[in-house]
């Protein structure tokens, strides 16, 4: 019998990417049999098929979380009163869960070892914890017709010379934190110094920044204003397409500590920079 890993990914949509993009790459990687189940929340409340065509992978699942995962699957947490982990200590040979596997990933502990070492493991994970090819990276994630045709919209005004901003705010204490709006007005001007022919895709879960933005630079600025709100699938599917969008300019500029600028400069293959304050 073959190794098996049960994975759940958690976090927002970048978060949630990454990890099964890990996952992805230890499959290639290995002969192992995999699944992924996907949990609706309020940080993410929407269904992977609202969002991506079905994953062609040898050996790897990924479905939507049933009743029964909640009880069996689901990450051990006060909520639910610490009870899947019971059952994992029995069903698993191994379980990893979430701080466990970031800590280990910063530390390059060696996954794909220990899949191999066990039949039965389980992981939840919210990044990258297994490296892949990074000129691949995300290939395997094909958005929905309907979402690409917007992607497409969103992106028919752009130049050659566009660059993506991300400002990451709301619940985000550290961006707001490390990356004040005055950066990345400073950065945009020194673009516009750089380039006069500069155009700028904002992307943010802040409609107030927008509108600073959009009174500073005017035309420059292509943005979408309706709101985006992980608690919707509606709002999930947008920032699916502001991913996309962000993906497809000549750069991006993003907030501290946020993993959907960088996985959109990795999506694209093109540069990325993280606006921070120095102490």
């Amino acid at each position: 019998m073959k190794s098996s890993v049960t994975l759940i990914p958690y976090g927002g949509l970048a978060n949630r990417m990454k990890a099964i993009e890990a996952l992805i790459a230890l499959t290639l990687d290995t002969d192992i049999h995999a699944t992924a189940i996907w949990f609706k929340d309020q940080g993410l409340n929407c269904s992977f098929e609202q969002l991506f065509q079905p994953l062609k992978i040898p050996r790897l699942t990924l479905r939507n979380a049933t009743l029964t995962d909640h009880i069996l699957n689901d990450r051990p947490r006060k909520k639910n009163f610490w009870i899947p982990y019971l059952f994992q200590k029995t069903r698993f040979g191994s379980c990893l869960h979430e701080d466990q596997v970031t800590q280990r990933t910063y530390r390059n502990f060696d996954f794909r070892r220990w899949a191999l070492s066990h039949k039965r493991s389980y992981l939840s994970a919210c990044l990258q914890f297994h490296p892949g090819d990074g000129q691949r990276s995300f290939a395997s994630f094909i958005p929905i017709p309907g979402l690409q045709e917007r992607i497409d919209e969103r992106c028919k005004d752009f130049t050659t010379h566009t660059v993506g901003i991300h400002i990451r705010r709301t619940d985000n204490v550290i961006s707001i934190e490390k990356s004040p709006t005055e950066l990345f007005i400073q950065r945009m001007e020194e673009e516009i110094g750089m380039n006069p022919d500069v155009r700028f895709y904002l992307a943010s879960d802040s409609a107030e920044e927008k509108k600073r933005l959009a009174t500073i630079f005017g035309d420059r600025i292509i943005t979408h204003w309706r709101p985006v709100s992980r608690s919707t699938s509606e709002g999930v599917q947008d920032a699916l397409v502001e991913l996309y969008a962000l993906s497809r300019t000549q750069k991006i500029i993003g907030s501290y500590h946020s993993s959907y600028s960088e996985t959109a400069s990795e999506i694209g293959k093109i540069p990325y920079e993280k606006i921070e304050r120095k102490a």
